[in-house]
């Protein structure tokens, strides 16, 4: 009973995330030229670091008070660290605007300008969950600039992130990742791990949900849940395409399994479980 009600805050839990939507004008992008993106897609590199989001600071500030309040609600111990945290960033236009657009800059270090004494973890679940509706903004926005079908690579396209689910396409059987972070989808080799390029992965299925796999790696003990589509209801495929980020939050039970074998989500924080539970 326990495991189900934790289940079941989880989903809720992520269910008041994705329901954080973000008006058009709040995220704007120069695409860089032809060249640029030609070299960048032969060299692996993602977007962001070619073409990085500007995001307006209010709109910014307005979606993260939504995640703070949403962070208070599920975790009221909270409350005290994350209000402090608040009202500590930056209050001026200028520092407004440095402080997101490094939110937004692969590899900067925003935590010089802000203060408040709030955790490592708190903060990175809280900027994370923030950026998000902006990522996946940015990704509906560049995701044509790259050829999904040709990255086949272990990160996303668009943010760099890692994968968080998988999908087995129902015609030919090719795997596609999805980013957890933009949720852009892109085709990755059909065996093997994404994390640390292992070619040897193996999987697991649970009796009565055999549409869902758990590749593991033991080489890096890292772990992807994955959607057969061959497997999936032909009312549910009618309707559209599958939303994968509804999956992954629907099959919380796989990642409790996975970790129970010593096998760990190498995208999502641990914290983001521990704040739910």
């Amino acid at each position: 009973m326990k495991d189900q009600t934790s289940q079941q805050k989880f989903f809720d839990f992520n269910s008041e995330f994705a329901n954080i939507t973000i008006a058009e004008d709040m995220i704007t992008v120069n695409p860089p030229a032809p060249g640029i993106l030609k070299m960048g897609m032969e060299k692996g590199i993602p977007l962001i670091d070619l073409c990085p989001p500007r995001v307006k600071p209010s709109g910014f500030y307005s979606v993260m008070d939504k995640v703070a309040g949403i962070m208070q609600k599920y975790k009221p111990e909270l409350k005290d660290e994350i209000s402090e945290f608040l009202a500590s960033l930056p209050s001026a236009a200028e520092a407004q605007e440095l402080f997101v657009a490094q939110v937004f800059t692969p590899g900067a270090n925003f935590t010089k300008i802000i203060g408040g004494n709030i955790s490592s973890e708190t903060l990175t679940f809280l900027i994370n969950y923030t950026a998000k509706p902006f990522l996946k903004e940015y990704g509906k926005i560049t995701g044509l600039h790259y050829d999904p079908e040709q990255w086949l690579k272990g990160n996303c396209p668009v943010c760099g992130g890692k994968p968080t689910f998988a999908l087995l396409n129902k015609d030919a059987g090719m795997r596609y990742l999805h980013c957890g972070l933009c949720e852009v989808k892109w085709r990755y080799h059909r065996l093997g791990c994404p994390y640390c390029g292992n070619n040897e992965s193996q999987f697991f299925t649970v009796e009565g949900q055999e549409k869902y796999r758990v590749y593991f790696c033991d080489k890096c003990r890292g772990y992807i849940k994955t959607i057969d589509e061959k497997r999936v209801d032909g009312n549910s495929l009618a309707k559209g395409t599958l939303d994968l980020f509804r999956e992954d939050i629907n099959t919380v039970q796989l990642d409790m399994l996975a970790m129970q074998e010593g096998y760990f989500n190498q995208q999502v924080d641990e914290s983001a479980k521990e704040t739910v539970k």
